[in-house]
């Protein structure tokens, strides 16, 4: 058993985690691709931290449309209504997040394009002439509320945290209810579109505080050797030491993994995996060699 579990630390530890630049970066699906026809849906209301990714990505051409949710902005890219959705998938503090990682497993006719890293700086938004001892209610999305947590037990500990669809409709609701004792955790481009204060700024609990945004589209993905392949593999937990040896082999960098439960048996899941340094060939090849069920989700560059 010693020797097993050496040899299993020593897979893990031959995987270096692979990230982009240090400044706000897009890993694109096209170099020179013209993006002004397009229409993109992402998590609304005006104002996200998603749509900051959308104008990143697609070069701030083309049309946004805002939705409620992340399942109707995925939906209406499957039904056609748009050409791509743009979704958050995981934070540097607040690790992956499960609902939108369970969106793209659920959706096996979209793949991923692109990818977006963005520096994430949350504030705590006010109406004019608020201040700090006013505060009794903070309204955020689930990661904000996390982000902003310990700044928050430290200097409003007295506000009820209310968990709400997003930061930019934290933002919007403060602004609705006119209510002073009212605040939201979200971006300071929300203190612009809403008419509110940055009453305290990167209330964040540290600086390194990273999303990463994966754009979906339905179109073929790509299978053009570049920087970052990802795939879903379903399968047994027993098996994922094997499925690392493989990939190890192949001299894949792992990226990211993600785990969420298959809904089938105890101990099976759906693993979404992002490596560096695997061509597509490789990727076919390493189908081969695994008891996992494998789906492609595309090849795409980093910038």
């Amino acid at each position: 058993m010693r020797r097993l579990a050496l040899s299993l630390i020593s897979i893990m530890l031959c995987f270096v985690l692979a990230g982009c630049a240090t400044n706000a970066s897009a890993v694109m699906y096209e170099e020179s691709a013209d993006y002004s026809s397009a229409v993109v849906s992402y998590l609304g209301p005006e104002g996200t931290y998603t749509q900051e990714a959308c104008g990143l990505f697609f070069g701030k051409q083309g049309t946004y449309m805002p939705y409620a949710t992340v399942h109707d902005a995925v939906e209406a890219l499957v039904r056609g209504d748009t050409d791509y959705a743009v979704i958050p998938q995981e934070n540097t503090i607040g690790g992956a997040v499960i609902d939108y990682v369970d969106e793209l497993i659920a959706q096996s006719s979209v793949c991923v394009v692109g990818e977006v890293e963005l520096p994430i700086n949350q504030n705590l938004l006010v109406l004019p002439d608020s201040d700090l001892g006013l505060i009794r209610k903070v309204y955020s999305h689930k990661q904000g509320i996390t982000q902003g947590k310990a700044w928050m037990e430290q200097n409003i500990p007295q506000a009820e945290v209310i968990e709400v669809s997003s930061t930019a409709e934290g933002a919007r609701m403060v602004a609705e209810s006119k209510d002073p004792s009212c605040a939201a955790i979200a971006s300071a481009a929300c203190a612009d579109v809403y008419g509110l204060e940055v009453l305290a700024a990167g209330i964040q609990n540290n600086e390194s505080n990273r999303t990463r945004f994966y754009v979906l589209s339905k179109r073929e993905p790509s299978s053009v050797t570049s920087e970052r392949l990802a795939f879903i593999a379903k399968g047994s937990a027993s098996d994922l030491p094997a499925l690392m040896s493989v990939l190890d082999k192949a001299g894949a960098s792992l990226v990211f993994i993600h785990d969420r439960p298959a809904k089938t048996l105890l101990g099976e899941y759906n693993y979404v995996i992002e490596c560096s340094g695997l061509t597509y060939e490789e990727y076919l090849r390493l189908a081969g060699k695994t008891s996992f069920e494998i789906r492609y989700l595309g090849s795409f560059r980093c910038f």
